[in-house]
């Protein structure tokens, strides 16, 4: 059973007439109320330190080939195809290898990439299809389809590869079939809070699901939990708590142990230059498509369409790893 932390009586009076105008069950309307902190940046040296990373070997794509999905996540922020390496990431914790597409000019080591994104525990990991880890001028993030788009994010920010895992659990139903952040049952909960983590979780209640995503995931392995380091703990007490049941009831999906059992399929393979007058700097394929179908016994997670770009417009800046 989870116990909640103390609440604040004042922040339960601006929580009640918060709620009361609050536009209910609009998973994409902002939220209105007050946040316990400015970010989650102080979560990051607990999880590091109880989220290790699954061990793995790398194999890269012969020249030429490229994921569809990644593709079209790279010529969308106007960054060329053929600029990718596609690499083959096989993590002691399944049978069958992850796919991530690393930009030539990304300042974050390939192999930091690998073990950061090792880290997120493989029953939340195994809803992430594609990693694409691209440069730019300022760190930011966001999860189309289940692939997760890394803009110079530095490969230790866990939070980030955390929050972003957390948009795939939501929105592909990772529990009970549904979307949690447009349920009745997470309304009902939120409605009980007088806050919400941070001012980043007022973006929307997908965003909000999200960011107690990361609470939840510090909560349920860090020894001592949330509240032994965030005193206002019991304010968001409701949010954070439904996740934690939620991804216990569908198998310990923040914890980190157990192998895949499930994946979301790869997207086609599809060949770097198509032809087109922007990629003819590109390399020709070479070699046999890639066989990118997944291991024997996995089950396969339905494709969901989405893409939370607008809503994770957030920048990641360098080196904070304070709350305020």
């Amino acid at each position: 059973m989870i116990m909640p932390p103390s609440i604040t009586l004042a922040s339960l009076g601006i929580g009640i007439l918060a709620a009361l105008a609050q536009a209910q069950g609009d998973p994409n309307a902002k939220l209105d109320k007050p946040p316990i902190v400015d970010n989650l940046d102080y979560l990051q040296e607990g999880l590091l330190q109880n989220f290790p990373s699954a061990s793995a070997n790398t194999d890269a794509w012969g020249p030429g080939w490229i994921p569809k999905d990644c593709k079209d996540i790279v010529t969308g922020a106007k960054l060329n195809p053929a600029d990718i390496t596609t690499y083959n990431v096989n993590y002691d914790d399944c049978n069958t290898a992850w796919v991530l597409c690393y930009h030539k000019d990304n300042p974050t080591p390939f192999q930091n990439v690998v073990e950061t994104f090792g880290r997120v525990p493989v029953g939340a990991r195994q809803f992430v299809r594609h990693v694409v880890a691209l440069p730019d001028t300022s760190g930011h993030a966001f999860n189309a389809n289940g692939n997760l788009a890394m803009f110079d994010i530095d490969a230790d920010i866990l939070t980030v590869y955390l929050h972003e895992t957390a948009h795939s659990l939501d929105l592909q139903g990772a529990y009970d079939g549904g979307q949690l952040s447009s349920s009745k049952k997470w309304w009902d909960e939120y409605s009980q809070d007088p806050n919400i983590p941070d001012p980043y979780a007022g973006s929307d209640s997908i965003e909000n699901v999200a960011q107690n995503t990361v609470i939840a995931a510090y909560d349920t392995v860090v020894p001592g939990g949330y509240a032994a380091i965030e005193p206002r703990a019991g304010d968001i007490f409701r949010q954070y708590a439904t996740v934690i049941t939620k991804q216990r009831e569908s198998g310990d999906l923040l914890v980190p142990s157990g192998t895949c059992g499930r994946r979301l399929q790869n997207s086609e393979t599809v060949e770097v230059d198509d032809g087109g007058a922007k990629l003819r700097r590109g390399v020709r394929a070479r070699g046999d498509k890639p066989d990118t179908s997944l291991g024997e016994g996995i089950e396969v997670i339905e494709r969901v369409e989405f893409n939370t770009g607008e809503s994770c417009s957030r920048t990641y800046g360098k080196g904070d790893g304070h709350k305020h």
